[in-house]
């Protein structure tokens, strides 16, 4: 005679439950109260000259300490280099603390397959890569950042 139970609806239970304890518990290891945000501007130059239409994205680093929830800054430095962080959903600002920054050249000159380039690329391809770049910020500190 064949049984109609089965082990196998248990441990598949069992799995799914362990799945998703895991995943509700690191989301919710991260879950904290709004992050907090303070104003966040700097200055951008490479080889000590002011860089403009530079786009800067500040990543919150995770491996050092910034909870996970926080929101990424972004800003584009204009004709002096400055620039003024604001999250992805537009609050003026960035988290303190450790972050991960990429830059890209907005006017970097991307001739067609097989011309070529009028002028030098001024940031080396490394700064499109998280992590290539950390800058810490802190209230009341500016950002400086010089390319060399």
């Amino acid at each position: 005679m064949h049984s109609t139970s089965s082990s196998w609806p248990v441990s598949y239970l069992t799995l799914v439950t362990l799945v998703g304890l895991f995943t509700a518990g690191g989301t919710l290891g991260c879950a904290k109260a709004a992050p907090v945000l303070i104003p966040a501007k700097g200055t951008i130059s490479i080889k000590g000259k002011p860089a403009a239409n530079i786009s800067l994205q500040f990543l919150p680093d995770v491996k050092e300490g910034t909870a996970c929830v926080f929101p990424s800054s972004t800003a584009i430095s204009s004709a002096d280099g400055s620039f003024e962080l604001s999250t992805v959903d537009s609050q003026p600002g960035a988290v303190p603390g450790p972050h991960l920054v990429v830059l890209a050249d907005l006017d970097e000159e991307r001739p067609a397959q097989g011309k070529e380039r009028t002028r030098p690329v001024r940031l080396d391809s490394r700064y499109s890569i998280a992590g290539s770049l950390k800058v810490s910020i802190e209230e009341g500190k500016p950002i400086v950042i010089d390319i060399r």
